[in-house]
């Protein structure tokens, strides 16, 4: 069962803020959670799945690549409506040279020991990305969907 105000309120509180913030649990025990943003969009050459991480792009298959991906800045997403919410933030990539297929994404915050939050297929590969081209995911084109949760 789902309350889609609570989901929303969840989003919210992970995905739009801009300071670290620590999520204490109740008093049935478990650890702290801390949540540590900027969060980076990281390209991937194989999918992860919900249990496993994907094989991040790295500069031997896409030479120019940043390590730990390219950062959606302060407040990553926006306002959640309907389980979902999408980035405020174009996040591009400059090629220096050419660069393997990406087949998905993956969102990881900025801990010391980062942590992935999210994972996906792209709707349609990137491919023939070579010396010079820009690889951007403009502003509303990355969806956090938990509509079905």
């Amino acid at each position: 069962m789902t309350d889609q105000s609570f989901v929303n309120k969840l989003l919210q509180a992970f995905f739009t803020a801009s300071a670290t913030t620590t999520f204490t649990p109740g008093t049935s025990g478990g650890s702290a959670f801390i949540v540590t943003p900027p969060f980076h969009l990281r390209l991937m050459t194989a999918t992860g799945t919900n249990t496993s991480n994907g094989t991040e792009a790295t500069a031997g298959g896409c030479p120019g690549y940043v390590a730990l991906g390219s950062s959606f800045g302060s407040s990553a997403f926006g306002t959640p409506s309907g389980g979902q919410q999408t980035n405020n933030n174009a996040v591009s990539w400059s090629a220096t040279g050419t660069w393997a297929t990406i087949t998905g994404i993956e969102v990881w915050d900025n801990a010391g020991t980062p942590v992935r939050y999210l994972q996906g297929a792209l709707s349609s590969s990137i491919t023939g990305v070579s010396n010079g081209d820009t690889v951007q995911f403009a502003v509303g084109s990355v969806t956090v969907n938990s509509s079905a949760w």
